[in-house]
């Protein structure tokens, strides 16, 4: 999970946004939103990534991907010349690492643990929020020595010195593919689920905290280096939202197992909505580095929370489909809100009003989780 496509090409990409416009003369809003075609392709490949874990089982599904991505950054490094086709490289190596995510991973964790599992979750997924914190700085002290394209190619030769031999020798298939019948035991069809109501509720829920979220931790920056941050000190800020994630993983995950988790979760949502007033109501540097403790805490309950909750409401029958779905509303919000977030911000001149509609954004994914539960209460 340190090494997942999202580390790299959505939370480390904050780092290159900068180096590459300063080196190449590109526009500046163009390369911060190919972030957005790295979340389509990866959002509209999760559901094809749960299919494939589901039939072949997550071992060979993470063999397998931690190959191609590893070309696929690599390639980025090599091909990007000019900016069509450093677009085309990008979302190709988002492509080839489509299954380097928490969709095989968290299948593993939900497959092998019931008791602690929020627990579990959380342990495996810090691993995310530790990605956050330190690869961006490592990535950006790749660029400032040997330059943006050096660190794509580095990226993808560490990811498969390490995702690899994970896959091959420490990844084992849970009980629930070892079944004769391959139907990973009771719980609902995934058509079965999309005809419910929690099914929409959790995932338009999921989307929107996300896209608030990572609008606002991904943009920490690039919002810094116009508040006259130096590159340095503006990358630093990630490590900010990657420690408050890993606290988050880890502390959300426990609780889930005590408390009742969609008024849980619910509250964790909240957290992009103050963030994000954080943002909008100063210009200074040190509320930049506060809103990142509230960003990083949304993502960190929002990975715990998605696979907790789909687990528990719809079981392990269709786990990695239902679970690829509502992973790719996430990705899709990882991507589309900081493009969406840059452009309304019109390169640094507009970002009151940015932050005031990505804060409003954000206080509906609490109130969706909440009516789920209020749905639920009174089908009983």
């Amino acid at each position: 999970m340190y090494f997942s496509i999202g580390i790299v090409l959505i939370y480390g990409f904050s780092v290159f946004i900068v180096p590459i416009t300063e080196d190449t003369g590109w526009d500046r809003t163009v390369v911060a939103a190919v972030v957005a075609p790295i979340a389509v392709v990866n959002g509209l490949m999760s559901p094809v990534v749960g299919a494939l874990t589901d039939r072949f089982g997550p071992r060979r599904v993470l063999a397998v991907s931690s190959m191609s991505m590893a070309i696929g950054l690599i390639g980025v490094g090599i091909a990007s010349q000019n900016l069509t086709t450093f677009i085309v490289a990008v979302a190709v190596a988002s492509l080839m690492g489509a299954a380097q995510t928490g969709v095989p991973y968290t299948y593993v964790v939900v497959g092998w643990f019931s008791a602690r599992r929020g627990l579990a979750l959380g342990v495996m997924l810090s691993f995310v929020g530790l990605g956050i914190a330190t690869l961006p700085p490592f990535l950006a002290f790749l660029i400032s020595e040997w330059g943006w394209r050096f660190a794509f190619m580095a990226a993808g030769l560490i990811s498969i010195a390490v995702t690899l031999p994970v896959a091959l020798f420490v990844i084992r298939d849970p009980p629930v593919l070892q079944r004769p019948d391959r139907t990973g035991g009771e719980g609902h069809t995934v058509r079965r689920a999309v005809e419910t109501a929690s099914f929409w509720l959790m995932l338009g829920a999921f989307f929107l905290n996300y896209f608030a979220a990572a609008a606002g931790s991904i943009s920490l920056p690039v919002v810094l280096a116009d508040r006259g941050a130096d590159p340095a000190m503006a990358a630093l800020v990630m490590s900010l939202v990657g420690l408050s994630f890993i606290v988050m993983r880890l502390g959300f995950g426990a609780l889930l197992d005590r408390f009742p988790p969609v008024p849980l979760t619910s509250l964790a949502f909240l957290s992009p909505v103050v963030g994000h007033f954080i943002l909008l109501n100063s210009e200074a540097l040190i509320p930049v580095y506060v809103s990142a403790v509230f960003f990083g805490l949304a993502t960190g309950a929002e990975g715990d929370a998605i696979g907790y909750l789909l687990s528990k409401r719809f079981g392990m029958r269709s786990f990695g489909k239902l679970f690829g779905i509502n992973y790719m509303a996430l990705t899709m919000g990882a991507g589309l809100g900081p493009a969406s977030l840059h452009i309304m911000a019109a390169e640094g001149t507009r970002y009151v009003e940015a932050f005031s509609i990505f804060a409003g954004i954000a206080a509906i994914a609490p109130i969706l989780l909440m009516l789920d539960r209020r749905t639920r209460a009174l089908a009983r």
